[in-house]
Protein backbone atom coordinates (compact mmCIF):
# COMPACT_ATOMS: atom_id res chain seq x y z
CA UNK A 1 0.00 0.00 0.00
CA UNK A 2 0.97 3.69 -0.99
CA UNK A 3 1.81 5.82 1.85
CA UNK A 4 0.50 9.17 1.73
CA UNK A 5 1.16 12.53 3.47
CA UNK A 6 -1.10 15.46 3.19
CA UNK A 7 -1.23 18.47 5.30
CA UNK A 8 -4.99 19.38 5.55
CA UNK A 9 -4.09 23.31 6.84
CA UNK A 10 -2.57 24.04 3.54
CA UNK A 11 -5.45 22.55 1.23
CA UNK A 12 -7.43 25.92 -0.31
CA UNK A 13 -10.39 25.36 0.53
CA UNK A 14 -12.38 28.64 -1.01
CA UNK A 15 -16.08 27.76 -0.90
CA UNK A 16 -18.35 24.91 1.44
CA UNK A 17 -18.34 23.11 -1.80
CA UNK A 18 -14.23 22.35 -1.48
CA UNK A 19 -14.80 21.17 1.75
CA UNK A 20 -17.25 18.51 1.00
CA UNK A 21 -14.96 17.51 -2.12
CA UNK A 22 -11.41 17.19 -0.24
CA UNK A 23 -13.64 15.24 2.74
CA UNK A 24 -14.87 12.62 0.17
CA UNK A 25 -10.84 12.90 -1.33
CA UNK A 26 -9.56 12.30 2.11
CA UNK A 27 -12.65 9.60 3.17
CA UNK A 28 -10.90 8.17 -0.22
CA UNK A 29 -7.66 7.94 0.60
CA UNK A 30 -8.13 7.30 4.36
CA UNK A 31 -11.37 6.45 5.13
CA UNK A 32 -10.69 2.67 5.44
CA UNK A 33 -7.18 3.35 7.75
CA UNK A 34 -8.74 5.48 9.85
CA UNK A 35 -11.82 3.28 10.94
CA UNK A 36 -9.32 0.34 11.41
CA UNK A 37 -7.22 2.55 13.53
CA UNK A 38 -7.74 1.93 17.37
CA UNK A 39 -7.14 5.25 18.37
CA UNK A 40 -9.56 6.58 15.49
CA UNK A 41 -12.09 3.95 16.20
CA UNK A 42 -12.01 4.78 20.07
CA UNK A 43 -12.65 8.01 20.30
CA UNK A 44 -15.23 8.15 17.00
CA UNK A 45 -17.49 5.88 19.25
CA UNK A 46 -16.71 8.54 22.35
CA UNK A 47 -17.87 11.56 19.78
CA UNK A 48 -21.11 9.72 18.99
CA UNK A 49 -22.04 8.81 22.12
CA UNK A 50 -21.40 12.82 23.42
CA UNK A 51 -23.35 13.93 20.61
CA UNK A 52 -26.24 11.57 21.63
CA UNK A 53 -25.96 12.98 25.25
CA UNK A 54 -25.66 16.95 23.98
CA UNK A 55 -28.51 16.02 21.43
CA UNK A 56 -31.12 14.42 24.56
CA UNK A 57 -29.94 17.18 26.87
CA UNK A 58 -30.79 19.97 24.55
CA UNK A 59 -34.54 18.31 23.99
CA UNK A 60 -34.61 17.68 27.87
CA UNK A 61 -34.29 21.50 28.22
CA UNK A 62 -36.52 22.55 25.58
CA UNK A 63 -34.03 23.90 23.36
CA UNK A 64 -34.42 21.60 20.34
CA UNK A 65 -38.44 23.15 20.54
CA UNK A 66 -37.08 26.62 20.52
CA UNK A 67 -34.82 26.50 17.72
CA UNK A 68 -37.91 24.30 15.61
CA UNK A 69 -40.38 27.10 17.07
CA UNK A 70 -37.67 30.10 16.01
CA UNK A 71 -36.96 28.77 12.47
CA UNK A 72 -40.75 27.60 11.71
CA UNK A 73 -42.36 30.98 12.20
CA UNK A 74 -40.05 33.09 10.29
CA UNK A 75 -38.14 34.40 12.35
CA UNK A 76 -35.06 33.37 11.33
CA UNK A 77 -32.23 30.46 12.03
CA UNK A 78 -28.72 30.81 13.38
CA UNK A 79 -27.60 28.49 10.49
CA UNK A 80 -26.93 31.43 8.19
CA UNK A 81 -25.40 31.06 5.37
CA UNK A 82 -21.72 31.71 6.36
CA UNK A 83 -22.13 28.49 9.12
CA UNK A 84 -21.23 26.08 6.60
CA UNK A 85 -17.62 27.47 6.12
CA UNK A 86 -16.56 26.90 9.87
CA UNK A 87 -16.99 23.21 8.98
CA UNK A 88 -13.24 22.10 7.34
CA UNK A 89 -12.85 19.08 5.46
CA UNK A 90 -11.69 17.15 8.15
CA UNK A 91 -15.03 17.65 10.38
CA UNK A 92 -16.51 17.04 7.28
CA UNK A 93 -14.46 13.78 7.09
CA UNK A 94 -15.64 12.57 10.82
CA UNK A 95 -19.14 13.04 9.51
CA UNK A 96 -18.06 10.59 7.03
CA UNK A 97 -16.76 8.39 9.60
CA UNK A 98 -19.71 8.94 11.51
CA UNK A 99 -21.98 7.30 8.33
CA UNK A 100 -23.29 10.66 7.58
CA UNK A 101 -24.34 11.49 3.92
CA UNK A 102 -22.85 15.21 3.00
CA UNK A 103 -25.47 17.01 0.89
CA UNK A 104 -24.21 17.57 -3.06
CA UNK A 105 -25.67 21.31 -2.44
CA UNK A 106 -27.50 23.62 -0.20
CA UNK A 107 -30.95 23.01 0.51
CA UNK A 108 -31.53 26.83 0.14
CA UNK A 109 -28.71 29.12 -0.74
CA UNK A 110 -29.49 32.15 1.94
CA UNK A 111 -28.65 29.30 4.69
CA UNK A 112 -26.58 27.05 6.06
CA UNK A 113 -24.98 24.77 3.21
CA UNK A 114 -25.48 21.47 5.77
CA UNK A 115 -29.59 22.69 6.74
CA UNK A 116 -31.67 20.57 5.10
CA UNK A 117 -35.20 20.14 5.08
CA UNK A 118 -34.96 17.95 8.33
CA UNK A 119 -32.56 20.02 10.30
CA UNK A 120 -28.69 19.53 10.37
CA UNK A 121 -27.09 17.10 8.01
CA UNK A 122 -24.08 16.75 10.17
CA UNK A 123 -23.57 14.82 13.22
CA UNK A 124 -20.51 16.03 14.12
CA UNK A 125 -20.68 20.10 14.08
CA UNK A 126 -18.77 22.96 14.88
CA UNK A 127 -18.08 24.25 18.37
CA UNK A 128 -20.43 26.92 17.52
CA UNK A 129 -23.22 24.72 16.30
CA UNK A 130 -23.28 23.14 19.23
CA UNK A 131 -22.71 25.71 22.06
CA UNK A 132 -24.53 28.98 21.03
CA UNK A 133 -26.87 30.07 22.81
CA UNK A 134 -29.29 32.74 21.59
CA UNK A 135 -31.27 35.86 23.32
CA UNK A 136 -34.25 33.57 22.60
CA UNK A 137 -33.04 30.48 24.69
CA UNK A 138 -31.65 32.99 27.04
CA UNK A 139 -35.37 33.92 28.05
CA UNK A 140 -36.88 31.10 27.53
CA UNK A 141 -34.59 28.58 29.37
CA UNK A 142 -33.63 28.80 33.02
CA UNK A 143 -30.31 29.34 33.55
CA UNK A 144 -28.96 26.47 35.23
CA UNK A 145 -30.92 24.17 32.23
CA UNK A 146 -28.82 26.12 30.02
CA UNK A 147 -25.35 25.71 32.00
CA UNK A 148 -25.73 21.49 32.25
CA UNK A 149 -26.58 21.66 28.45
CA UNK A 150 -23.52 23.71 28.16
CA UNK A 151 -21.20 21.65 30.38
CA UNK A 152 -22.62 17.94 28.39
CA UNK A 153 -21.88 19.93 25.50
CA UNK A 154 -18.54 20.70 26.01
CA UNK A 155 -17.35 17.23 26.77
CA UNK A 156 -18.74 16.58 22.78
CA UNK A 157 -16.47 19.67 21.96
CA UNK A 158 -13.34 18.34 24.09
CA UNK A 159 -13.55 14.91 22.32
CA UNK A 160 -14.33 16.84 18.97
CA UNK A 161 -10.97 18.49 19.19
CA UNK A 162 -8.98 15.77 20.40
CA UNK A 163 -10.64 13.44 17.45
CA UNK A 164 -9.56 16.38 15.17
CA UNK A 165 -5.90 16.55 16.31
CA UNK A 166 -5.53 12.47 16.12
CA UNK A 167 -6.75 12.69 12.35
CA UNK A 168 -5.07 15.74 11.39
CA UNK A 169 -1.72 13.79 13.19
CA UNK A 170 -2.39 10.70 11.42
CA UNK A 171 -2.70 12.56 7.94
CA UNK A 172 -0.08 14.61 7.86
CA UNK A 173 2.45 12.27 9.48
CA UNK A 174 1.55 9.42 6.88
CA UNK A 175 0.86 7.45 9.51
CA UNK A 176 -2.06 5.50 7.31
CA UNK A 177 -1.69 3.68 4.22
CA UNK A 178 -3.77 5.14 1.54
CA UNK A 179 -6.63 2.78 0.00
CA UNK A 180 -5.75 0.57 -2.85
CA UNK A 181 -8.18 2.95 -4.87
CA UNK A 182 -6.04 6.08 -4.36
CA UNK A 183 -2.96 4.89 -5.67
CA UNK A 184 -2.35 7.26 -8.40
CA UNK A 185 -1.10 11.31 -8.25
CA UNK A 186 -2.81 13.49 -5.00
CA UNK A 187 -3.73 16.14 -8.02
CA UNK A 188 -6.87 17.02 -6.35
CA UNK A 189 -5.29 17.82 -3.49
Amino acid sequence: MKMVSIDTTRLVERTVKDQVLTAFRLCELYGHSLMEDEEVGALLQELDLRIGATQNAMSSAGIVRECADCAGNDQGTCCGVRTGYKSGSVLLLINLLLGRSLPSGPSDTSLCYFLTERGCALRARHVICVNFICQRLKDAIPHDALCKVQEIAGREIDILFTLEECVNKKMSRGALSASPASSGPDRNL
